[in-house]
């Protein structure tokens, strides 16, 4: 194509042509700013706010117009002709600046909220990434006539894109709205379900058997949630290493030097011992089967086939019905989890929150948190659990209706470790419901209405260790009190975690 050509062809392009390369530039640039100029927000402000959370009414506005355009084109290949090239320029505009609403209304509510987690930021990006594709698919469909050949391939390309994109976005939308499990979650359930069915030859030493007598006598100690002297028994890798006490528990090939035996072995009334003073200790057997296992290399491969040394044998043939009944004890409890599990998340996909197993209370108990945009939960959500309070150890109620009336509830949660009050109507009387807690630890309270009488509530809580107060209107002088009364106790300056 030569130059007279190529002038003629830009001088007969269609004004609507040009508008839409320019209303595609524009979101391409204000994309770009979204993604490397600083923007901060007033959080918490009600217009902000209001603005963010028209996010998910718009944003399924741009996805089927962006599907109609991808159908349009398809067909328009298929059978030439039959699709106008007006109606495509007409839908890649309407989608184009439908995008960029939506975006900038997720953007605004990312902020003006303060979500946060790699989920959100994936979902963000990917956004990001759907939009410019959508963009750039606009500016090469128009200059189809002009560069020819190589603006068609770019087209397609930047169409395939966005449409792959596209998907993975609305998948992080789904999984923040429904919970990550959301697609995987039926797919599971056709699946058979799976239940140890092994022959004790084929038992592996240490995850059927000493993890079995670990999980037994150990862990409620030692696990992920409560780790007494920062030592982990949960996992063969755990067990590798050392604790405050700066030695391994366990060293391979040398159960005399391992700390796991060494606390074991000890007199009852010393008070290092393990387990402590009150708690069953561990059986000749079980001791003799660990300090085998540790002599031997501490694998996590061996079976009991394939121990030799009879007297080994002997104690195992002994324990075998004792380890077999804690193994089924172990499943039964998991399968009693599972149900619970199942029957909270149908409550709680009602009331449009998310639970999940608590990971950092070794899964033993649950976690809820809010979803993105946050339900209005308040006292009657929280009473429908109440058969449940026993079994939260993990409650975010961020930019909830939740009131200092409704803490009265959360006080029944005996097994509540993190508790997450963000951007609530919290004012601080109500605290006191919450002070005989025995395992709350941390408490955020950031961008609440808290006063001054009320920060003096926390010094009754006896196993709090941080609480998060960015964005209140408490005096320095209050916090600096309340800090040298409880120098154990962080009050720290920031925002704080989201769940």
């Amino acid at each position: 194509m030569n130059k007279t050509t190529r002038f003629k062809l830009i001088q007969e392009t269609p004004l609507s042509s040009w508008v839409l390369v320019g209303i595609s530039i524009l979101t391409l640039i204000l994309y770009v700013m979204l993604l490397l100029v600083p923007i901060s927000l007033d959080e918490g402000n009600p217009l902000w706010v209001l603005l963010g959370r028209f996010h998910p009414l718009v944003l399924h506005f741009p996805i089927v117009l962006i599907l109609l355009v991808t159908a349009g084109i398809i067909l328009a290949q298929l059978k030439p002709g039959i699709i106008d090239s007006s109606l495509i320029r007409a839908l890649l505009g309407v989608s184009v600046i439908a995008a960029m609403f939506a975006i900038g209304a997720g953007y605004v509510l990312y902020l003006s909220e303060a979500y946060s987690g790699s989920l959100v930021s994936n979902h963000f990006y990917g956004a990001l990434i759907t939009g410019s594709c959508l963009s750039i698919s606009a500016i090469c469909y128009e200059l189809r006539p002009i560069s020819g050949r190589l603006a068609t391939v770019f087209f397609f390309g930047f169409l395939f894109l966005t449409n792959a994109s596209l998907a993975y976005t609305s998948h992080l939308g789904g999984s923040l709205t429904h919970g990550e499990s959301y697609l995987s979650e039926p797919i599971a359930a056709i699946l058979p379900a799976k239940k140890p069915n092994k022959a004790p030859e084929d038992m592996l030493l240490y995850s059927d058997i000493v993890a079995t007598i670990l999980e037994t006598r150990c862990a409620n100690c030692h696990n992920e949630n409560k780790s007494k002297g920062d030592l982990l028994l949960t996992s063969h890798s755990a067990i590798l290493k050392a604790g405050k006490s700066e030695n391994p528990a366990v060293i391979p090939g040398d159960a005399n030097a391992s700390e796991l035996m060494v606390r074991v072995l000890l007199p009852e009334e010393h008070d290092d011992r393990m387990p402590p003073e009150g708690k069953p200790g561990l059986t000749e057997s079980e001791i003799s089967i660990l300090r085998f296992w540790i002599e031997t290399g501490a694998s996590e491969e061996i079976t009991k086939g394939e121990v030799q040394e009879k007297s080994v044998l002997a104690e195992l043939e002994q324990m075998m019905p004792e380890i077999q009944q804690a193994q089924f004890k172990i499943l039964e409890e998991k399968e009693a989890f599972e149900e619970a599990l199942k029957a909270l998340q149908g409550m709680a996909s009602e009331m449009e929150v998310e639970i999940v197993p608590d990971e950092r209370a070794n899964g033993k108990y649950f976690g809820l948190k809010m979803k993105f945009p946050p339900a209005p939960i308040g006292s009657r959500e929280l009473q429908e659990f109440s058969a449940y309070f026993p079994y939260f150890s993990r409650v975010s109620l961020a930019s909830s209706a939740i009131t200092d009336d409704d803490l009265y509830y959360l006080g029944k949660m005996t097994q509540l470790r993190r508790l997450v009050l963000q951007k609530t109507a919290i004012k601080g009387n109500g605290l006191p419901y919450l002070k005989d807690l025995p395992l709350l630890e941390e408490l955020n309270l950031s961008f609440t209405s808290l006063d001054d009488a009320s920060l003096l509530h926390l010094l009754s809580f006896q196993s709090l260790k941080k609480v998060y107060l960015f964005g209140t209107s408490l005096n320095n002088e209050v916090i600096e009190a309340v800090q040298k009364h409880r120098p154990n106790l962080e009050l720290i300056l920031e925002e704080g975690p989201f769940y």
